[in-house]
């Protein structure tokens, strides 16, 4: 079997397929979540007016396929993004069918980040460990969560494998179509979110050593001037298509590229074993990995690593040197933000069951465990963790656990249950009035409450860390009382 064989084409399709189903199930069950709004103004704006502030810190490939459904939709009146994004969610009161039609962008990366695995595997490896590796990645809670929202995290999942991939057989057999291709997924890759910047140049770094190393024949190292030559064509390509994309200006580019090291610099508030800080913790990914992939991928990742690490070094390479970077940033918000790791760890897995013959009962075992996890999950992956975290939210919080995921499901709690009005602190960027909750007292500050009371796990964990004042304000409210548990993230409380 080859790639181009039907087999291979129809195994792939097959996969993908049944990955979106699953995916789109979920589009209409959550509300949205914290960053929406805004990727999907700043795709508006990109569309209809040609700018590229609105959402500055994210680049307009993935923004502008969330935006494509309201090409159409009038200008929202609303200057800042989440309002005008908000706007878009809620026009002519259909805000579920909205929010469902801003997904759909995103489901196009979710399918080409199957198939750039198992090109990629089949590349490096063989057919059946693509169709293997490519299976698995689509088995991930993590990546079905952020396949299934309108952010910007899946894209740079999808396309930093394919431009990995193209970087690959471009460096074993140059060609003016091969540097092309490359010149073309690393334009992508760079539209597709600006962690790309720093991800693709250290994974590629790790490609080209073992590439050198493999073509000194005996000999010193050297790069063959014609692999020079295709490269620079690649990514003078690259920056063409970069430039054209911006409105034929880097400008644009340069103020984002400032503002998101700006964001890194000042950090953001972070979320780890129940404490909070600005700049976060050096260990804060390795931690987030081992607690949101599940166990049975852990091992056969980790299996696949040593396997491959004299066959193929480049796979256990391009893993550690994603992890490596992400794990100097001080913006400590989610697994989300190192989610490209799990392309080639898939390939690691994948190569761990191929290579393993005489273990193929303990590897089905596994591949069996994982893909129950998976179906025990749906459609709640986002808040997803393995069985090592006994107290989820007392390990990590934001779009770990809590991104403001589960306001709908408590809109029909709340009409399940005839709730007249309702006290809220929610972490969410929805407009609760909007949305058909009854009622609503938004909680700015402490105070007496009664009744229906809703408070989601970020907002406790704020309270908890923010200042003794609220935290012994919220142990009054809520300590020791029972409450009702709407979806991953949401407490109720009758309180009287």
């Amino acid at each position: 079997m080859t790639t181009s064989s039907w087999r291979f084409r129809i195994a792939l399709a097959v996969v993908v397929t049944l990955t979106l189903g699953r995916v789109m199930m979920t589009h209409r069950v959550f509300s949205q979540t914290a960053d929406e709004p805004d990727h999907l103004a700043g795709g508006y704006d990109a569309l209809k007016k040609h700018t590229f502030t609105t959402d500055i810190g994210h680049p307009p490939l993935a923004l502008i396929f969330f935006a494509l459904p309201f090409l159409n939709t009038p200008e929202p009146s609303r200057t800042d993004a989440v309002g005008r994004g908000n706007a878009l969610l809620l026009r002519n009161d259909r805000y579920t069918q909205n929010l469902a039609r801003a997904r759909l962008g995103n489901l196009l990366f979710l399918a080409l980040g199957i198939v750039a695995v198992a090109r990629w595997a089949a590349h490096l490896i063989s057919p059946g460990a693509g169709l293997l590796a490519a299976a698995l990645f689509a088995m991930l809670p993590p990546i079905l969560a952020h396949g299934g929202l309108a952010t910007t995290d899946m894209a740079v999942t999808a396309t930093l494998p394919l431009a990995l991939d193209a970087l690959t057989r471009a460096l074993e057999a140059p060609s003016w179509r091969r540097s092309i291709i490359a010149g073309l997924t690393f334009a992508a890759g760079a539209l597709s979110k600006y962690s790309f910047f720093i991800y693709f140049p250290a994974a590629a770094l790790a490609l080209v050593i073992v590439q050198w190393v493999r073509s000194r024949g005996g000999g010193s190292l050297r790069i063959r001037p014609v692999v020079v030559i295709h490269m620079a064509a690649a990514v003078i390509l690259a920056a063409a298509l970069v430039w054209v994309a911006f409105g034929c200006s880097f400008h644009p580019l340069i103020t984002s590229l400032t503002s998101v090291q700006h964001h890194n610099a000042t950090g953001h508030r972070a979320f780890l074993f129940g404490e909070m800080r600005w700049n976060g913790w050096w260990y804060y990914f390795p931690v987030a990995l081992f607690f949101k992939t599940p166990i049975p991928f852990l091992v056969l990742a980790l299996a696949g690593c040593i396997l491959l690490a004299r066959r193929r070094p480049e796979i256990p390479l391009v893993a550690g040197a994603i992890l490596a970077v992400a794990m100097t940033s001080h913006i400590n918000i989610g697994v989300r933000h190192v989610l490209p790791i799990y392309a080639p760890l898939a390939i690691a897995a994948a190569a761990a069951i191929v290579s393993l013959p005489r273990f193929r009962i303990v590897c089905g075992a596994l591949v069996l465990w994982l893909l129950i996890d998976g179906v025990v999950a749906h459609p709640d992956y986002l808040p997803w963790f393995n069985g090592f975290a006994r107290e989820p939210n007392r390990i990590l919080n934001d779009s770990n656990l809590d991104w403001g995921q589960d306001v709908l499901r408590l809109v029909r709690f709340a009409r399940r249950e005839h709730i007249p009005s309702i006290s809220v602190t929610l972490f969410t960027s929805a407009e609760l009035d909007r949305i058909g909750l009854p009622p609503v007292t938004v909680l700015k500050k402490p105070q007496e409450v009664h009744g229906w009371f809703a408070i989601s796990e970020m907002q406790i964990a704020i309270g908890e860390t923010h200042s003794p004042e609220v935290r012994d304000w919220l142990h009054h409210v809520i300590a020791g009382k029972p409450y009702r548990r709407i979806g991953a993230s949401i407490r109720v409380y009758h309180l009287d």
